[in-house]
């Protein structure tokens, strides 16, 4: 089932925006955690966004990251993941920083820190590594509703979020062998423990109503 939830959707990002589907699938899913059949907490990640993880099932995960614009413009963290991912924009307009990284032991400018997750516990454990760099930015891609981005499993970016612009977009993650979540931070930065601050039910059902209205869901209530 789970596998069918996620080939459906990716299916649908893969249309254009003249070819309605994904809007109506996430739609859905949202008006199901709003009216509480489909159980989750909206989780309030650190950089101004509501992640709502609707699959979790091994390799695969899918999330509606709902965005802030009076908390979340302006934010970037430069990072990679160690799955390959598929981001949709539900509505609203959010742009995907590429990053290059270099290895710089003489003159760096960030430490490489490692993010070793248990999303079961909440907990996000930093550690940092030996390695040090610089970074330069690369290509900046910016997309608006029905647009869809790709980034590969161990590809550096930040997400940029033009101000004043109320977004959302669904996430397919598949993680790979080999990469592990990176991100970059001082240089004589330390070990940190980040606890994810989770939701009550009630503040979890605004935050998918008020996306399904937005992006055309067929939720009344």
């Amino acid at each position: 089932m789970s596998d069918d939830l996620f080939t459906t959707l990716d299916r649908a990002a893969g249309r254009t925006a003249a070819e309605p589907g994904l809007d109506t699938l996430v739609g859905g899913l949202l008006a199901q955690v709003a009216c509480g059949t489909r159980v989750l907490r909206a989780v309030a990640h650190p950089l101004g966004f509501y992640c709502l993880p609707v699959l979790r099932d091994g390799a695969l995960g899918v999330c509606v990251h709902v965005f802030d614009p009076a908390t979340a413009a302006g934010q970037r963290e430069i990072h990679c993941h160690s799955w390959e991912l598929k981001s949709s924009v539900l509505y609203g307009r959010i742009g995907n920083l590429r990053i290059g990284v270099h290895d710089e032991p003489a003159r760096p400018t960030h430490r490489a820190y490692e993010v070793h997750s248990d999303p079961a516990a909440g907990v996000d454990e930093v550690r940092p590594t030996g390695r040090l760099v610089r970074w330069e930015p690369l290509e900046e891609q910016t997309s608006g509703r029905g647009e869809t981005y790709t980034l590969r499993a161990g590809e550096f970016h930040a997400t940029v979020l033009p101000e004043g612009s109320p977004t959302a977009t669904v996430v397919l993650g598949r993680t790979v062998p080999g990469p592990v979540d990176v991100l970059l931070g001082p240089v004589d930065g330390a070990a940190r423990r980040v606890v994810r601050r989770l939701c009550d039910a009630d503040r979890t059902a605004r935050i998918a109503r008020e996306a399904a209205r937005r992006i055309g869901g067929r939720f009344d209530g």
